[in-house]
């Protein structure tokens, strides 16, 4: 077994979006155990991108776009949910065979199969266990012979990022939702949900990734309702400053929802979908909610907004969920195990 020490990932890191800002953590951590980082974004503009001061600072070594020449046989490349990795990997294998992808959707990028059958990946990594379980009988089935590893991994979330707000405003009862702006990351019914729950205050609204094609699923937001294309127009600490409650009903099935984190660090409570990812991370009626239908969210959010010590006690527990699900310790655990299978992975 060969001890890795430097990583190699295509694409960069950031503050807004579920794979780049997972990334952003994950590197943070990786630079703690002692790896050296090494980014090869896969599109010009990067140092504009507003990490890349940070990234500099931290010592990471950014490389120009899809340029691969500093990649040697044995250094592990990363793809995090990239379709961009997955058109490059013919010319990334040239170079070396531990290719490395998480995918953080709950289904399989046509590229992806395609990548299984001519054997191009060599590990899969996935942060929720029932997706790993998912796609591997799924990929398996495409190439049964391959030597294939499939990993999971408890990613690391830097809390210090969204600190935990124990008091807001009380003349108004803050709520709201955050996502990419895609249309599917919001379900039909998110209008009727917002209107006929009840506070004591006045309600106030933020949804943050708002844009024409929402508006042309859901409708136009009510004037209580603030409505920011992107983290320009309203940061996330601001969104978690103002939210009591994040009341986030969608179309989607969530892997692994950083949103969830990023709200149990704020201290902002969760009133989410049954199902997927937020199964695992919320504990229902202790650190949030689970919600099957839009009765449910209204009578879950209504119930937060009328008592508020109930509220306060749940957004405490889910701070400490948050140390079980991607507190340092653990995520340290799971990546070095990662990196062990990776130096026994043929090079």
């Amino acid at each position: 077994m060969s001890r890795i020490r430097k990583v190699f990932v295509h694409g960069f890191p950031g503050l807004y979006g579920g794979a780049a800002t997972e990334l952003h953590h994950q590197i943070v951590l990786w630079l703690d155990m002692g790896l050296e980082v090494n980014l090869i974004p896969s599109m010009e503009g990067w140092v504009n991108e507003p990490l890349y001061p940070e990234m500099l600072a931290r010592g990471v070594k950014v490389h120009s776009a899809n340029n691969f020449d500093s990649v040697s046989q044995g250094d592990p490349v990363f793809g995090f949910c990239s379709s961009e990795f997955l058109k490059r990997l013919p010319e990334i294998r040239l170079r070396t065979s531990r290719t490395v992808f998480a995918n953080c959707m709950t289904w399989l990028f046509p590229k992806e199969k395609e990548a299984m059958a001519a054997g191009q990946i060599a590990m899969f990594i996935y942060q929720n266990q029932d997706v790993l379980e998912d796609h591997k009988a799924k990929l398996m089935a495409i190439n049964p012979g391959t030597g294939v590893a499939f990993c999971w991994f408890q990613p690391y979330f830097d809390n210090s990022l969204f600190p935990f707000v124990a008091t807001r405003p009380t003349d108004y009862f803050g709520c709201g939702r955050v996502s990419r702006q895609d249309a599917d990351k919001y379900a039909k019914s998110t209008l009727h949900i917002y209107e006929y729950f009840v506070a004591p205050v006045l309600k106030r609204g933020i949804f943050l990734g708002f844009d024409h094609r929402a508006m042309a699923k859901v409708g136009k937001p009510y004037p209580w309702i603030r409505a920011a294309k992107d983290h320009k127009e309203c940061s996330q600490q601001e969104f978690y400053r103002h939210c009591e409650i994040i009341l986030q009903p969608m179309d989607t099935t969530e892997n692994w929802p950083r949103v969830g984190l990023e709200a149990m660090s704020s201290g902002s409570v969760l009133i989410v979908d049954n199902r997927g990812g937020w199964r695992r991370m919320v504990e229902h009626g202790k650190t949030g909610w689970l919600c099957s239908n839009p009765r449910e969210f209204i009578y879950r959010a209504s119930q937060m907004a009328f008592e508020p010590n109930m509220r306060a006690d749940m957004a405490a527990a889910a701070k400490e969920r948050l140390a079980i699900l991607a507190g340092r310790a653990a995520s340290v655990e799971t990546w070095g195990r990662i990196f062990d299978e990776i130096g026994n992975l043929p090079g």
